[in-house]
């Protein structure tokens, strides 16, 4: 089937915010003696913010309470973008080539709506994409299929018409459980993930653009071909 939407994960792969996420933690945590390691924030990425609590509540033991700690976080990282988000390199060509083609695209993202809106604002393409699919809107989040399932049902294509785009395993493994074919486009903080159920890898949004026209096309291979389209920007 040819792809006729194309599904944008946020966070990593939009914009560059998952520095300034991994700092609101690190804020969040400091005064308790804490900080965020290397792995535990491996393990927060692509997952909803009430997840990513958790996860620090677990590893931590904080004396304080998983909504607590989300209010906390959502405030610090709002904070930090309250001038502006950072642009991932390549989203501007992406996008032009994209609606040129005369395909709505969509946003499919862990992060809660009412943050999820903020950004995408402060990105500049509030009234662009043809929907939004976001981690408090579903029973469960990435790597289920649910977030991917709902942005495929909401910009009106059947999720095997769908091209989605990730940065995370997690991501990847809930879009191709959607039954999508994913494009991975790693960060350095995920560029050592397998990415196995990727259809191909790239190393920017650039690079997806100048293989648009393949990554849209009706051949029937579902997951890894075997071809890495080199190592991801740092």
């Amino acid at each position: 089937m040819k792809r006729t939407a194309v599904l944008f994960d946020m966070d990593g792969l939009m914009v560059d915010t998952e520095p300034l996420a991994r700092q609101a933690w690190e804020r969040v945590v400091s005064p308790y003696g804490m900080g965020i390691d290397d792995g535990l924030y491996g393990q927060m990425l692509g997952r909803r913010t009430a997840e990513s609590a958790q996860l620090v509540l677990d590893a931590l033991r904080l004396p304080v309470d998983r909504d607590e700690l989300v209010r906390r976080k959502t405030d610090e990282f709002l904070a930090s973008i309250d001038g502006g988000v950072p642009v991932m390199p390549g989203l501007w060509a992406l996008l032009k080539q994209i609606e040129a083609l005369g395909l709505p695209w969509a946003v499919a993202t862990s992060t809660p709506r009412a943050v999820a809106e903020i950004v995408l604002g402060q990105l500049g393409v509030t009234g662009r994409y043809r929907a939004l699919a976001c981690g408090d809107e579903v029973v469960h989040g990435k790597p289920a299929p649910d977030i991917f399932l709902l942005a495929a049902a909401r910009v009106g294509a059947p999720p095997a018409a769908c091209l989605a785009l990730e940065d995370s395993a997690a991501g990847c493994a809930a879009a191709a459980a959607a039954g999508m074919r994913v494009a991975a486009i790693p960060t350095e903080l995920t560029r050592d993930e397998t990415f196995a159920c990727a259809y191909r890898r790239y190393p920017s949004l650039a690079a997806v653009a100048a293989d648009l026209e393949a990554l849209l096309a009706e051949e029937s291979a579902d997951f890894a071909d075997g071809t890495d389209f080199g190592e991801p920007n740092v």
